[in-house]
């Protein structure tokens, strides 16, 4: 049985440090490492290897699934509100919501509405809108799904490298947008679009927030940033594994690799 050894507790609670046990529990197949979102009630969701959209309970067991219509590929999944879970559709430019039985709310076509560009990544934003990403004009917006139109937008034609620049994610928590890009690292934005400030951790696939915490996995440990202190923790991974992403509940930690998610349950 693989263990992982790590300051669990204070990774999670805060707590003063305390050395526990995370023992391997099981894996489960899938086909991204990277499209995959946890709820705020520790449920994770992932694709399958038959593409279909999985909900793990809080124990890592699969609890239901949802099969898309045949229109392409989820590019990614935000699952935060586990009554709004949001799918985006790279190819076919659709955010789909689902309701917490992952049964469909309401499809937005963005070839059919007054979006002038292609979204490379969406998130959900907290006034029920969406933010997107236009990778070819290097635009962040935020489109009014009511109006049909964007309501704000920004330019950042300044601040990219068109050439290298490659989004992988985005995220708005705490009442900031964060985008991921794997080459240049992590710019931070305020609720309004405004740019503030760059972290400069390169090489990511996919990041992850934990009360006032971002985490990530790079060459084989995992990271976790305070968001208001930039103070930095990094634990080992086992170094048998290619772990690529993970993400982090009260007594669960979810490794991925590029296919599958091996479960670590604090004994």
């Amino acid at each position: 049985m693989l263990v992982l050894w790590l300051t669990l507790l204070p990774l999670l609670t805060q707590a003063q440090d305390t050395l526990v046990v995370a023992a391997y529990s099981h894996s489960i197949a899938l086909s991204s490492a990277t499209t995959i979102s946890q709820d705020r009630n520790g449920n994770v969701y992932l694709l399958d290897e038959r593409l279909n959209l999985l909900r793990l309970d809080p124990l890592g067991q699969p609890l239901d699934t949802y099969s898309p219509p045949a229109r392409g590929r989820v590019s990614s999944i935000h699952a935060w509100n586990p009554m709004k879970i949001l799918l985006f559709y790279e190819g076919s430019q659709q955010l789909v919501l689902l309701d917490r039985f992952l049964r469909p709310i309401s499809t937005t076509d963005l070839l059919s509405i007054n979006y002038n560009g292609t979204a490379k990544v969406a998130a959900p934003a907290a006034d029920e809108g969406f933010w997107l990403f236009d990778e070819t004009s290097q635009t962040l917006s935020k489109l009014n799904p009511n109006l049909r139109q964007v309501t704000v937008e920004t330019p950042l034609n300044l601040l990219l490298d068109r050439e290298q620049f490659d989004a992988r994610q985005l995220r708005e928590y705490q009442n900031l947008v964060y985008l991921l890009d794997y080459n240049s690292g992590i710019f931070v934005f305020d609720n309004l679009g405004n740019y503030k400030k760059r972290l400069p951790y390169t090489g990511l696939r996919h990041i992850g927030f934990r009360n006032n915490e971002l985490y990530f996995v790079k060459e084989g440990r995992l990271h976790f940033l305070n968001l208001y202190t930039q103070q930095e923790r990094v634990l080992e991974l086992p170094s048998q594994k290619n772990y690529l992403t993970a993400l982090v509940s009260a007594d669960r930690l979810y490794l991925f690799t590029p296919t599958a998610v091996d479960v670590y349950l604090a004994e």
